[in-house]
């Protein structure tokens, strides 16, 4: 059962229920819509279908906004505040099954106030209908995981020696656990810190990576920031400062956080003390 239901934008928020003069209707967050790749079979029954992508879903809320005539549109008047084209507010739902509130970008699509027979001046329906580009339910809270970059240390013997020899060890963090409690793959955000060169964050797991060449090398206190939806690397967060150049497209894919566990590493092609990989991503379901 819904236990709240609440629109987002930026430091703006509106409580939509449980709420004093609005009087709860329906919510209806819709299947997106599937994106067919498909093609008939040239010398057989059937078609070929390589479909494997989804795109937006519908939204739509109704509720009676009710009391004084001046309160109904001072409430009509604060939800349209939600509601221009370029604005991508957040809707927020709790429901008593889910361990905590969800959320789905919007873009308005339609808005309904009908004066129903111009009679009623304590009530008023009211519906609104949106677009959810990105076509996911995602966690309202962020995950954020640390992985420290694998060390190589150096190797060798100097002269002359002493015996007995004992050799240090390669310094590898190994792999982090990274979990994604909801149902379809989540984008995520990782800012890869030096100091190192030729950052490298993998999805053991999976097998797939995104790989820079030894052309960026990153100080200490320096990152460069991988937004995997948006397909950009920035060099401190900075949007002038792209580093995509320095991706190795031939072995780079844009990897998501898949459903279940998975193992992560940072390694980069050399790393001293403190290089560090830290991620954030939203559980992400249909």
């Amino acid at each position: 059962m819904i236990t709240s239901v609440r629109l987002v934008d930026g430091l703006r928020e509106m409580s939509l229920y449980p709420r004093e003069g609005i009087e709860p209707g329906s919510l209806d967050v819709g299947f997106p819509d599937v994106r067919e790749v498909v093609e008939p079979r040239a010398d057989d029954d059937g078609d070929n279908d390589s479909t494997s992508l989804f795109g937006s879903r519908a939204v739509s809320l109704d509720m009676v906004v009710y009391e004084e005539p001046y309160q109904i549109s001072r409430l009509v008047d604060e939800l349209k505040s939600f509601l221009h084209p370029r604005t991508r507010p957040y809707l927020y739902v709790g429901d008593d099954g889910w361990d905590q509130e969800r959320r789905v970008r919007l873009r308005v699509s339609q808005f309904t106030e009908p004066y129903t027979g111009y009679v009623s001046a304590v009530q008023r329906s009211v519906q609104a209908q949106w677009k959810a580009p990105d076509g996911i339910w995602e966690s309202a809270d962020v995950t954020e995981v640390t992985v420290r970059a694998d060390i190589v240390s150096t190797v060798g013997i100097s002269f002359p020696a002493s015996f007995p020899i004992s050799f240090t060890a390669t310094q590898a963090s190994g792999a982090s656990e990274v979990s994604n409690d909801g149902g379809v793959p989540a984008h995520f955000t990782a800012r890869l810190y030096g100091p190192c060169t030729g950052p490298r964050l993998v999805n053991e797991t999976t097998g797939e990576e995104i790989r820079f060449t030894s052309s960026l090398t990153l100080a200490p206190g320096e990152y460069v920031e991988v937004n995997t939806r948006d397909r950009s690397a920035f060099l401190l967060s900075m949007a002038s400062q792209s580093r995509l150049n320095a991706l190795d497209f031939a072995v780079t894919s844009w990897w998501r956080v898949e459903p279940g566990q998975q193992q992560v590493r940072y390694a980069p092609l050399g790393a001293s003390d403190g290089a560090a990989a830290a991620i954030e991503y939203r559980a992400a379901w249909l």
